[in-house]
């Protein structure tokens, strides 16, 4: 009697309820970078591609394009391609509106062993999700908020 009252309060919870309407795959429609004082800008173009998916475990993984990559046919358009993506994965947890995930893998070396923090809401069947104030990879010397929609995948 005691686990199944556990099991319900615990079900009931709204961080439960939260992390599990998070968990699942989706799909991006929209990125933009926003850098102090500057408008909002579409960093990997117009029609940005990449998914997100969050398991029931707590793994989460990403990875995102810009919509305009070529194969690179040499060192240095192989190297160029490197800052039209984003990728990295490790566990995350949920904490009120953030979800919250300890790198342990990454395109980027210097975000493994780091805490990447998201905010997020719901519209809808869509996520939207704001990246804390960071370093900009993409602007080097320039603070940024990632602006990120993504849509359910079906």
């Amino acid at each position: 009697m005691r686990f199944l009252l556990l099991f319900l309060v615990v079900m009931c919870s709204p961080g439960f309820a939260a992390e599990q309407e998070l968990v699942g795959n989706w799909r991006l429609v929209a990125f933009q970078t926003i850098l102090d004082n500057e408008p909002p800008k579409n960093a990997l173009g117009a029609d940005p591609k990449g998914y997100l998916i969050l398991t029931p475990g707590g793994r989460m993984m990403t990875l995102i394009t810009s919509s305009n990559r070529k194969a690179g046919a040499d060192d240095a358009e192989r190297a160029a391609l490197h800052k039209t993506m984003f990728s990295y994965s490790g566990k995350y947890r949920v904490e009120g509106d953030m979800f919250i995930t300890t790198v342990d893998v990454s395109w980027n070396e210097a975000w493994n062993g780091t805490e990447q923090k998201r905010q997020y809401r719901f519209e809808g069947d869509k996520l939207l999700v704001d990246t804390t104030r960071m370093p900009s990879v993409l602007y080097p010397g320039k603070m940024t908020v990632g602006r990120l929609v993504w849509e359910r995948d079906k």
